[in-house]
């Protein structure tokens, strides 16, 4: 392993180490000397650039979300798939556990960042239901549930697709149905509808 030399190297080596361990495990569990070493610096430069231990966990968070909005893979590769897409974060296994854990740990206060496609979803629903470019809050509520569709489906599929014996073609059902109430909750459309996989027409 190349020992990191200077301040930009230092800062993005314990960044990257940051962003590695919150996918592994609560950031209640790491500590500053287990950064600094999986960093390959010594433990004071944990201090030194970033002031502790929650400052780092932080960057690192924002760090994991930067690079899912991007679309790149672990590994900083292009992905082949968009941020936008529902569900697409389960292609970025690393950042949805790294969220899992601070959130159950109770500590999203202490590595808090936005999720990078709050904004986005914003801004697209907000514009194709004609409320300019303003949200109200009624889409700040919505998007707010598709969200919570999505994550929850990301992190719980295979508990729900074991518990229930569901074979991949119900599997696939499933998935399917839970896209047109996501598109239902977005647009406004018929909730109920979309969950009995009834496909309504935009603006009606």
């Amino acid at each position: 392993m190349t020992v990191p030399r200077g301040p930009d190297e230092v800062r993005t080596a314990l960044v990257d180490a940051a962003s590695t361990l919150l996918g592994e495990k609560p950031p209640q569990r790491i500590t500053g000397r287990e950064l600094a070493e999986r960093a390959g610096v010594n433990y004071g430069l944990v201090h030194h650039y970033f002031g502790g231990k929650s400052a780092l966990l932080s960057e690192g968070l924002a760090h994991l979300a930067a690079s899912y909005a991007l679309g790149e893979r672990a590994d900083g590769k292009p992905g082949d798939w968009q941020p936008s897409q529902p569900f697409s974060i389960r292609n970025r296994p690393d950042y949805l556990r790294a969220i899992a854990f601070a959130s159950i740990a109770g500590e999203m206060d202490e590595v808090s960042t936005i999720h990078p496609v709050v904004e986005a979803s914003l801004a697209e629903v907000a514009d194709r239901r004609g409320c300019g470019e303003e949200p109200t809050d009624e889409t700040r509520v919505d998007v707010a549930v598709a969200i919570m569709f999505q994550l929850g489906w990301c992190l719980f599929a295979e508990m729900v697709t074991g518990g229930l014996e569901l074979d991949v073609t119900e599997h696939d059902e499933v998935e399917a149905r839970l896209r047109l109430v996501l598109r239902a909750v977005l647009l406004g459309l018929d909730v109920g509808e979309a969950a009995r996989g009834i496909r309504e027409a935009e603006g009606t």
